[in-house]
């Protein structure tokens, strides 16, 4: 297996981070299995997990299944653990109703950076802006797809 950096993961987090958002960075490309993030969230116990599919890397395009199985798994994962799950990926803005089943609670459709920050802000108390009101989000409002 060859390692590509996450780059579009990574411009999120340093846009967070100027947001003044404490972002810590855990890549799973390489994990054999899901639950390795577990010791992860266990040590931080952050109140938001934000899954990114890097739009750079190819090679998740040619594993699409496989990497949405991996989100869902993750999504189960973090639940358990009491965070808000964001998922940021091409394939979850086009199968929004999927991603909601498997818990999460917010999608990013488009670029990650802004929407990400802005909901990080809404969700930490940071920010008195709606969340109904934020561009690229989607989300479920009594049973529905808002």
């Amino acid at each position: 297996m060859m390692p590509y950096p996450p780059l579009g993961t990574l411009y999120a987090g340093s846009y967070l981070r100027k947001r003044r958002i404490s972002v810590e960075l855990h890549d799973v490309m390489l994990a054999e299995q899901e639950e390795e993030i577990l010791p992860v969230l266990d040590r931080l116990h952050p109140r938001i997990l934000a899954l990114c599919d890097d739009g750079f890397n190819f090679l998740s395009k040619m594993c699409l299944s496989r990497m949405r199985e991996a989100a869902f798994k993750l999504t189960a994962l973090a639940k358990s653990r009491g965070c808000k799950v964001v998922i940021a990926s091409s394939d979850a803005a086009d199968h929004l109703d999927n991603y909601f089943a498997h818990g999460a609670d917010y999608v990013v459709c488009g670029e990650a950076e802004v929407t990400l920050a802005d909901l990080a802000e809404a969700l930490l108390g940071r920010s008195s802006r709606p969340i109904d009101q934020m561009q690229g989000l989607a989300f479920l409002r009594g049973g529905k797809i808002a």
